[in-house]
């Protein structure tokens, strides 16, 4: 059912001037998410904060600093458990990344990854410790980004508690992370690995020549033509033969038509040239 079907004509010309406002001030096109259920996220935002209107909520995210912090963290899906999923940690260990490293090696260069949304920093920091475990003589350079700067700065700090940390292998854990209080600290020299930037997926540039980019239960608001046009982004900052690791419940089903194959569920290899 589309936004048009359950929105009357003056409840969508408002919830029309909150998405300008939107794209104005952060850069956010919220025409590209799936309409239905960005407007129930949104509208729940709108009545904790004690107002009647979507206009209303633009004018308060656009003078409230706090308030433009909140509805950047709703539109993000934000995890810090590491390791999540092990079974496919454990596929891209085994199985996705030894023919990425031999192409890389053999060709005497540096592996060049990509985390995606990488929310609180739990991806990034366990591609750091996942490569350090099976290539620690490989160069790396790893790029991580989000949309909302406030997460990224708790990325930066690389804190995480025990309920993050139930996957993580006791080696890793041992070399990369120290206890602090009740929680636990990335040491500085796995974050002196990961360069951690601000991107907006929808509307930034990409970088290319990527030997792995993974972006996992990020797309799951967005809409089909959003995604179709993310994937092939994606597909063409890949090197030939370079790999797109994506979520659970994020299986790209025109992965021929972009360019892509498949020999591992979710996992989807650019095509040579």
């Amino acid at each position: 059912m589309s936004e048009s079907f359950i929105l009357n004509d003056t409840d969508r010309a408002d919830f029309d001037c909150f998405k300008k406002v939107v794209l104005r001030r952060t850069g956010i096109d919220l025409n590209l998410y799936k309409p239905q259920q960005m407007h129930r996220r949104l509208r729940a935002l709108v009545e904790r904060a004690n107002l009647r209107s979507f206009s209303d909520y633009a004018r308060s995210i656009e003078h409230n600093t706090d308030e433009m912090a909140t509805f950047l963290d709703r539109m993000t899906i934000n995890v810090s458990e590491l390791y999540r999923n092990p079974e496919k940690w454990q596929e891209l260990r085994d199985r996705a990344l030894p023919p990425i490293l031999r192409k890389a090696a053999a060709q005497g260069r540096a592996l060049r990854i990509w985390s995606a949304g990488c929310s609180f920093g739990a991806e990034p920091y366990s591609l750091a410790m996942l490569l350090d475990e099976i290539a620690p003589r490989v160069r790396v350079t790893l790029l991580a980004t989000d949309l909302d700067e406030k997460i990224l700065a708790k990325a930066r700090l690389g804190l995480f508690q025990e309920a993050d940390m139930k996957n993580v292998p006791p080696g890793c854990r041992a070399k990369h992370l120290t206890q602090e209080g009740t929680g636990f600290q990335v040491t500085p020299a796995l974050r002196s690995r990961i360069t951690f930037r601000r991107h907006n997926l929808l509307a930034d540039p990409f970088e290319k020549d990527f030997d792995l980019i993974v972006c996992r239960n990020v797309v799951i608001y967005f809409t089909d033509d959003a995604k179709d046009t993310l994937y092939r982004r994606f597909t063409d900052s890949l090197r030939p033969e370079g790999v797109l690791f994506v979520g659970g419940t994020e299986r790209i089903f025109n992965y021929r038509e972009i360019g892509l194959d498949t020999r591992i569920p979710f996992f989807y290899e650019r095509l040579k040239l």
